[in-house]
């Protein structure tokens, strides 16, 4: 089943083209990487499938049905989105955090039922974050940070998650532990849709990848088929050497010296 579909989508700021004339399918149980420079329209593209934008042309399908027709609240039942950014101005706990995910599923001014509490503290289980909920929000560290609010976002129970650059700001020890949870989500079924500016972690995350330019599709298929010389040539301008994962034997960048 298709989880996401674009036919002939496009978007502009002003009279600046961001994205043009792009058809995509994204199938439900993809582990789906959005890769190119700064630019390239690719938190734009994310924020159109998060439905936070409206294309001028084209438009975006969720499991066969038109997105911009879908009631924001059925709409937050089917995908969450993690920004790029997370602030936190007051000084909530960790669980009141992770159960604004459940907002999808209350009436106005409904408080939270046990069953709704059970599923944060599940989320915050499968984030190895339990440990923290009842601390602040605002005591924890940015891989502490991002492991709850996946755990936010696991809580609205999405068949489609969106990320954009979970391991920015992260150390390499984080950036594994967020990688490794998005695969273990990714084996219980949920689309990850994932965009990153770290190429080679993209490659090894990821089954398939979407290399964007300019606002227009460059190619889109498998890693080994997208981070190639040529590809990375031509749209990054510099002389990539490509080599195979020793684990994976996914196609890594080392950058020329």
């Amino acid at each position: 089943m298709t989880a996401i579909e674009t036919n002939n989508l496009s978007f502009q700021y002003g009279k600046k083209p961001v994205l043009q004339n792009l058809t995509i399918q994204i199938t439900q149980g993809d582990f789906f990487g959005i890769i190119g420079p700064n630019g390239a329209g690719k938190t734009t593209l994310l924020k159109i499938f998060a439905g936070l934008l409206k294309p001028q042309q084209g438009e975006v399908q969720l499991f066969g049905k038109k997105s911009d027709e879908i009631p924001i609240k059925e709409r937050a039942k089917l995908l969450s989105y993690v920004p790029q950014e997370n602030y936190f101005y007051f000084d909530f706990t960790v669980l009141d955090v992770v159960l604004f995910g459940r907002h999808p599923y209350l009436k106005q001014m409904e408080r939270p039922k046990k069953s709704d509490i059970d599923k944060a503290i599940n989320a915050l289980k499968f984030t190895d974050a339990l440990e923290f909920k009842n601390r602040s929000v605002l005591e924890l560290s940015s891989g502490e940070r991002q492991r709850v609010i996946l755990a936010r976002a696991l809580t609205s129970e999405p068949k489609i998650l969106l990320l954009d650059e979970p391991t920015s700001y992260l150390d390499i020890t984080h950036q594994v532990e967020i990688i490794n949870i998005l695969k273990k989500l990714n084996q219980e079924g949920i689309t990850i849709i994932f965009l990153s500016h770290d190429i080679n972690l993209t490659s090894i995350a990821c089954n398939r990848v979407l290399l964007l330019s300019e606002g227009k599709m460059i190619a889109c298929d498998v890693p080994a088929k997208i981070i190639n010389k040529d590809l990375i040539k031509a749209v990054y301008k510099i002389e990539p050497q490509i080599i195979s994962s020793p684990d994976s034997a996914k196609p890594q960048i080392i950058l020329p010296s």
